[in-house]
């Protein structure tokens, strides 16, 4: 049986660390703020429980495949979670998530224009998370998965 070549992305991301309400968030982005349109806003997916933004290699690989790499993809760790920093707590609460996301949305690092719709996924608990966050700022979402 032949070893297997380990995967190589197709879309390298960088890591940006930014502070956040008073934590130090990690994101994964791949492409710029210039990439983005009123037709292919930003792509935002947040990971669920136990996992981290870096999981989204796969897809956006994928997503690249079939549009091109003309996106702007961002990915973060949740607090606590991947290479972002937690508080010193034991448990997490939901708005916790929520204001953790609008503020991140809003961090100048990200280059995202405050009033501009986003595409926004979640998966698990972060599905959860973006479902509740679309609930609060509609006029924030382009399309919601």
């Amino acid at each position: 049986m032949s070893n297997p070549s380990p995967y190589l992305p197709r879309r390298t991301a960088r890591s940006l660390f930014l502070p956040v309400r008073h934590q130090r968030y990690h994101v994964n982005v791949w492409g710029d703020p210039s990439l983005v349109t009123p037709e292919r806003p930003a792509l935002v997916m947040v990971h669920g429980w136990m996992d981290v933004g870096a999981s989204y290699q796969f897809l956006v690989d994928e997503l690249a495949a079939l549009e091109g790499e003309a996106r702007y993809v961002i990915a973060p760790d949740w607090r606590g979670f991947g290479l972002s920093s937690g508080a010193p707590v034991d448990s997490y609460w939901f708005p916790d998530y929520l204001a953790d996301l609008d503020a991140l949305l809003r961090a100048p690092e990200l280059g995202l224009d405050a009033a501009a719709p986003i595409d926004l996924v979640g998966h698990s608990m972060g599905g959860n998370v973006v479902m509740l966050y679309a609930g609060v700022r509609p006029a924030r979402i382009r399309r919601l998965v």
